[in-house]
């Protein structure tokens, strides 16, 4: 069963409701073998989470105390006694209780993700850090726990699981398809521009691993030439090439010519931390060099998936590009092949943090996000002004492909 991006239909609520009781609401919590499994309860018509670790189901025999570590609290390794768990006689495990709006924060997979963090006592105390133990097609991604909503599908879990774990081999793709050669290297222009192009690092290999990898890079330098690139922003800080890498004689004339912007950020800042001072002064950067050097632009970091994804989608937005086509596009990554995986879920906490509501609520993304900006002191109306026509003008034709 497919559901639209945007609403998930009531049809998919019966189907989540239906096809698991792991997700279905209780008002009071009581133990379950389900939830003894998937680690948790909804509970107080889902106002709340009950976090459930059950050392026997763990096989654990020696814990001296369990904390809950996930997207929610960054992954906080047992040092936020907030979430330490406390051992609950009757029921022979471990529980805590959480406000559900602690714990809707996503993670790559576009729901809340965890795992518990336990310190075993046995001579000297260690820690150990479980993968999700769950069998249940749904609640776990790569290996860790979700936590799943009445209004989330598991079907839909299951699917983008099936991509997470995809490898796509060189032979996969059929080079004399230009549609091909930009899934390969994960490029392409970012909806509701003319000039802004994005994707993968054009030098540096991070997943040399695959076979795919040097064609990737290869094509993006093809890319750069192609489309005539004269700007180019670096997200990922300016990392020097190492043996097997080697920056074009085309990019170097661009940073040559002081038309290669080198910034650094990070996964947590984009997505975790976009309504503050850090995110907002990277966006008004990118906007002040674009709207000061020649374009068509592109914007990448490594793999052209986090950074890049919340920066660009942060651009299209300010010049009018809708939501539908910058969350479908986000998810276009995925079509990559390299075992990694994200929900457009997580782009939409980046935006909402900043616009202080859901997207739901949102009429006019463009307003709505220039008043952020403008209104917090990272840019002027004129900035966003200039950068519209920058990234919206038409460019020289460019070389066929």
């Amino acid at each position: 069963m497919k559901r639209s991006i945007f609403a998930i239909g009531v049809a998919a609520v019966l189907l989540a409701s239906c096809a698991t009781t792991k997700n279905v609401v209780q008002e009071q919590f009581s133990m379950t073998k389900e939830n003894r499994e998937v680690g948790y309860q909804i509970t107080n018509g889902g106002k709340n989470v009950m976090f459930v670790f059950d050392p026997k189901s763990y096989k654990m025999t020696t814990v001296d105390r369990v904390y809950v570590e996930g997207s929610f609290n960054g992954w906080s390794k047992g040092k936020d006694e907030s979430w330490k768990m406390s051992y609950d006689a009757k029921c022979k495990a471990y529980l805590l209780e959480k406000d559900a709006s602690l714990v809707r924060i996503p993670g790559n997979s576009g729901h809340p993700e965890f795992k518990f963090y336990i310190f075993k006592k046995a001579g000297a105390l260690s820690a150990d850090e479980p993968a999700a133990i769950s069998k249940t097609p749904g609640y776990q991604m790569a290996t860790n726990n979700l936590v799943l909503f009445a209004e989330d599908n598991p079907q839909d879990i299951v699917a983008n699981v099936k991509t997470s774990k995809t490898v796509k081999k060189l032979a996969d793709f059929d080079l004399t398809k230009s549609v091909d050669r930009d899934t390969l290297s994960n490029f392409r222009l970012v909806p509701g521009t003319t000039g802004l192009f994005r994707g993968y690092h054009p030098y540096k290999k991070s997943r040399g691993q695959y076979d795919t990898e040097d064609t990737r890079i290869r094509l993006i330098k093809e890319s750069f030439e192609r489309e005539g690139i004269k700007s180019i922003i670096t997200l990922s800080g300016n990392e020097k090439p190492v043996a097997g890498e080697e920056i074009s004689a085309y990019q170097q004339k661009i940073i040559d010519a002081g038309d290669n912007l080198f910034v650094d950020t990070s996964y947590n800042t984009v997505y975790f931390h976009s309504a503050e001072k850090e995110f907002g002064s990277l966006i008004a950067e990118i906007v002040q060099f674009i709207n000061t050097h020649p374009g068509p632009y592109y914007v990448h970091c490594r793999l052209g998936t986090d950074r890049t994804g919340t920066v660009s989608a942060v651009l299209a937005a300010l010049v009018g590009a809708d939501w539908q086509s910058i969350a479908a596009d986000y998810q276009k990554t995925n079509e990559m092949g390299i075992q990694e995986f994200r929900d457009y879920h997580l782009l939409q906490y980046s935006f909402e943090q900043m616009l202080g509501k859901p997207m739901s609520s949102v009429a006019n993304l463009k307003a709505e996000l220039s008043s952020y900006f403008v209104n917090n002191g990272y840019l002027t109306q004129q900035d966003i002004d200039a950068l519209t026509v920058c990234l919206t003008k038409e460019y020289t034709v460019r070389l066929e492909k």
